[in-house]
């Protein structure tokens, strides 16, 4: 009976030590909301110029696709990119706001973006395998 016990003991120490699939899944999902579609504080929601509220940058992301040149414009010029400020400001990510301040246009603008996630997103894929 001891010996069954002694297996056991040993079968769900190792079956715990190494997380299932089911788990890494579910950890990953909650580092994507948190890290990678994380909201910004309703204060610091970006206000576009017309009127749109954008919370993450994903939604940065998905405006920037219907965003007309002349609002694009308003916001990232010679003299200023609001883009780039709002993601080093209020998400503290000083990478991606270089990268979209290097941008020339909105196009640029966004694959800066989406190219970051994609980044993002493989690398905590690789972390969790």
């Amino acid at each position: 009976m001891a010996k069954k016990r002694g297996r056991s003991a040993k079968s769900a120490k190792s079956s715990s030590s190494k997380p299932s699939s089911k788990r890494q899944l579910q950890r990953l999902e909650v580092i994507i909301r948190k890290k990678i579609l994380g909201e910004a504080p309703v204060e610091h929601h970006f206000v576009v110029a017309d009127g749109k509220k954008l919370k993450n940058i994903i939604e940065l992301a998905d405006a920037l696709e219907t965003m007309s040149e002349e609002i694009f414009r308003h916001h990232a010029n010679e003299f200023k990119n609001d883009f780039a400020a709002w993601v080093k400001d209020v998400f503290y990510d000083h990478s991606l706001a270089e990268d979209i301040s290097r941008a020339k246009n909105r196009l640029e603008t966004q694959i800066a973006i989406l190219r970051r996630l994609v980044k993002e997103l493989r690398r905590l894929v690789k972390e969790l395998m």
